[in-house]
């Protein structure tokens, strides 16, 4: 089975020891750890490198093409996980009459109902755990159903 070459490390040994001391962040240490370990030659293969870290080869493969593509600040650079600040899940009109319609006395009977209503009205697919999780906790609303009383109790 071929694999991909290693990627030539640029940077100088020293210097990328240096910086994995004085590091802080231990994700970006360990991503320090594995060029410093290629570099100075006490690993030559990425399972080297991956029993060296205690991480999966594949994880060390993405880090090595991440440095190949980008170099040493691609490497170090973590994008935050998580949607984009602002994205919302529903558009702001459907959010409003979603609003309006949960401040009706009707409302809806259960999550699923307001699932349906969001398909009928907007042809929208939204999940459950979504819908209960924008009904229920961002516009703070319950669905509230009576329970059934016997007849002879009232």
């Amino acid at each position: 089975m071929a694999y991909a070459a290693l990627p030539e490390i640029t940077e100088d040994p020293n210097d990328l020891s240096a910086r994995l001391r004085a590091e802080r962040d231990p994700e970006r240490k360990r991503r320090l750890h594995a060029l410093a370990l290629l570099a100075t030659g006490r690993a030559t293969t990425r399972r080297e490198v991956a029993d060296h870290l205690a991480v999966h080869r594949h994880t060390v493969a993405r880090w090595l093409r991440t440095y190949r593509d980008g170099g040493l600040a691609a490497l170090l650079t973590r994008a935050k996980p998580g949607p984009a600040p602002g994205q919302r899940t529903l558009p702001e009109p459907v959010l409003i009459a979603l609003k309006a319609r949960l401040a009706d006395p009707v409302g809806f009977g259960s999550y699923v109902e307001a699932q349906a209503w969001l398909h009928d009205e907007f042809g929208l697919e939204v999940p459950y755990k979504t819908v209960y999780t924008l009904v229920r906790y961002r516009l703070g609303a319950k669905l509230k159903v009576p329970r059934p009383e016997h007849p002879k109790k009232v």
